[in-house]
């Protein structure tokens, strides 16, 4: 009898945990299933540690090398703009300030409607267009055996300031960026002949110590004159080099505004264009047979030194002091 009545309480109590239990293993199903949502490129679907729940949360790149779009979470995105776009050798604090100039373009242009240059999606990975983006694929092939090093290295500068983007009164910035300036920031303005207020020239001191601040390239006589015909220029072979290159128009941050070669006109970027120099911040030295041209600096040399913001953040300054140094009287928003 005692057994029998054990058994009835054994088959009631059953019955009522059995149901949750079935609910509880339901909703684990769905967090596993929600938790491993995959975003989809226009060719493969791939899974994503980092994916998001709402369109809100992603980017979506063009690849231009492959030509499809792949659709990212923020967080990937910025970490492979970042990886793109700067050495992460550079201290924690200009790595911070590199991932909210990236985050904040990538706002802006998401937010933009011309997507004529990206295939429809929100930004493009060809860093003459927009700004530089690479996998963690293709970062573990860039840093091979450093990958674990620097991937945590990123990962850890790029979650503290997620989120962070810079305004100039209540629009998203467009945060340029270079490599190295000449010691003095390029205004917009003298680059691509508008008025942008917090694109102004400022000094960055550390730059002229940086080992690639200076370079050269020498053309041969023959050379200089075919390039010149290819950018409209017509010159005699006969012609005393120095005598038609005149002196050039600098600004103050040593850009060639203009300069006259055989009585035409150009700017220095077109020069720049023309030879692939580094920067259009350039002096030019000629003989008999050669011309050769002394460059300063490496990039547009408009808003953000990379060098610039590497240096201050070693003298200890933050990526807050580094971005309002940069992007003058711009606000970081959160």
């Amino acid at each position: 009898m005692k057994n029998y009545v054990i058994s009835i309480i054994f088959i009631f109590i059953s019955l009522i945990i059995t149901p949750i239990a079935t609910l509880s293993a339901e909703i684990d199903v769905n967090k596993t299933q929600k938790s491993t949502e995959v975003y989809k490129t226009d060719t493969t679907t791939e899974k994503s540690e980092n994916t998001a729940d709402t369109t809100e949360n992603v980017i979506t790149v063009f690849l231009n090398e492959k030509n499809e779009n792949l659709t990212v979470s923020e967080f990937e995105y910025v970490c492979g703009s970042v990886a793109a776009e700067m050495p992460l050798m550079y201290h924690e604090e200009a790595l911070k300030a590199q991932a909210i100039a990236c985050y904040t373009n990538s706002l802006r242009l998401k937010s933009s409607t011309d997507k004529a240059l990206t295939n429809g999606a929100d930004i493009s990975d060809n860093p003459s267009i927009h700004q530089g983006y690479i996998t963690k694929e293709a970062r573990k092939e860039k840093w091979g055996d450093d990958f674990n090093k620097y991937e945590a290295k990123l990962e850890t500068a790029v979650k503290e300031v997620l989120g962070e983007y810079l305004t100039y009164e209540d629009e998203y910035c467009l945060c340029a960026f270079s490599a190295i300036c000449t010691g003095t920031t390029e205004s917009a303005e003298n680059i691509w002949g508008e008025k942008i207020p917090y694109l102004v020239s400022v000094k960055s001191n550390g730059d002229t110590l940086s080992p690639a601040y200076s370079s050269t390239a020498t053309f041969s006589k023959s050379q200089f004159i075919s390039i010149m015909k290819d950018s409209g220029v017509a010159i005699d072979t006969k012609a005393n080099l120095s005598d038609i290159i005149d002196k050039p128009k600098t600004s103050k941050a040593g850009t060639v505004l203009k300069i006259k070669i055989n009585k035409k006109e150009l700017t220095g970027e077109e020069i720049r264009n023309a030879f692939s120099l580094r920067s259009s911040a350039f002096k030019i030295t000629t003989t008999e047979n050669e011309v050769t041209f002394k460059v300063s600096g490496y990039g547009h040399g408009v808003g953000m030194s990379q060098y610039g913001a590497d240096f201050m953040a070693r003298q200890g300054s933050t990526y807050e002091e580094i971005l309002k140094h940069y992007y003058k009287n711009a606000e970081i928003q959160k």
